[in-house]
């Protein structure tokens, strides 16, 4: 199964917001039971409006009805099939981009470090009103960037942060840091906020939570749901997201404002994170509104 499963590349309606919402009519495919196996970073969130269809993951088949909902994890391998009309909106969304310092602490819950995500579909399964609020929040989002007036990221980011409570209070997952692990990383983050335009070392921030290297490195995986130095990277290119796409600056000048004095480790780092060059990144703009099916 899985190493015939596609690995899908999901192109972004917007660069920064990091998503992908359409909509869709399909038509029945009774002879085809179920389409191929594939996966991708982005979670994924199905509203079904009209019609019926079956979603596997590796472990749960979900039966879908009109007015539904169903959330799949990051990186979750899925497939579906339908013998109905359906007509559905999806929207595809990566969790990472959302991450600030008001939600970096439940990114245990958030990464799916326990569990994958889509456990929360059980949760809502006795919830319809969550359910519903989510559904509603999410046609808000299609119905902004179909029309994308003036402000209109602004309504989607605010959405997806409702969405990201939502999440966060109804999965059923780990708690989040305790406030005893939150006092302890908190001098390290806020230490990356200020110094993360300038080189920092591990070896910097040890004195900071008086823990041994190798302890530190673990603590802090297991906390914050990345590595150290993959979050101070991502800090980094945050930064850089946002200078590329409001300054005219040159690419070696975003990576050193941004903290990458090197331009080559900067690019590099970049594509990693974003699949795109900085230059690539700046040209990825939206040219008009998705289309309404």
């Amino acid at each position: 199964m899985e190493e015939n499963a596609k690995n899908e590349h999901v192109n972004y309606h917007h660069p920064l917001l990091r998503y992908k919402i359409w909509d869709s009519t399909l038509e029945p495919l009774p002879s085809l039971p179920w389409n191929m196996w594939h996966y991708h970073k982005e979670v994924e969130i199905i509203l079904l409006f009209e019609g019926s269809m079956q979603v596997e993951t590796v472990d749960t088949i979900y039966q879908l009805q009109a007015q539904d909902l169903l959330i799949i994890g990051s990186s979750r391998l899925h497939r579906t099939r339908r013998q109905k009309l359906v007509k559905q909106i999806v929207l595809q969304l990566d969790i990472l981009a959302q991450l600030d310092q008001y939600t970096k602490d439940f990114s245990p819950i958030l990464l799916e470090l326990s569990e994958p995500l889509d456990r929360i579909n059980e949760v809502l399964a006795n919830n319809p009103s969550v359910k519903e609020t989510m559904f509603q929040l999410l046609v808000q989002v299609y119905q902004e960037a179909s029309h994308m007036e003036a402000g209109y990221e602004l309504a989607i980011s605010g959405a997806f942060k409702q969405l990201l409570s939502l999440l966060i209070r109804h999965a059923p997952s780990s708690p989040p840091l305790s406030p005893a692990d939150w006092q302890r990383l908190k001098p390290v983050l806020d230490y990356i906020e200020i110094n993360y335009r300038n080189p920092i070392r591990i070896q910097d921030v040890l004195h900071l939570v008086h823990l041994e290297y190798h302890y530190f490195i673990k603590y802090f995986q297991q906390c914050i749901g990345m590595s150290f130095v993959d979050y101070l990277h991502y800090r980094r290119i945050k930064t850089a997201e946002h200078l590329l796409l409001t300054e005219s600056l040159s690419i070696a000048d975003v990576g050193v404002q941004s903290g990458f004095p090197n331009v080559n480790m900067f690019i590099r780092i970049f594509k990693r994170y974003n699949e795109y060059t900085p230059s690539e990144f700046r040209k990825k703009r939206i040219q008009k509104p998705i289309s309404l099916v």
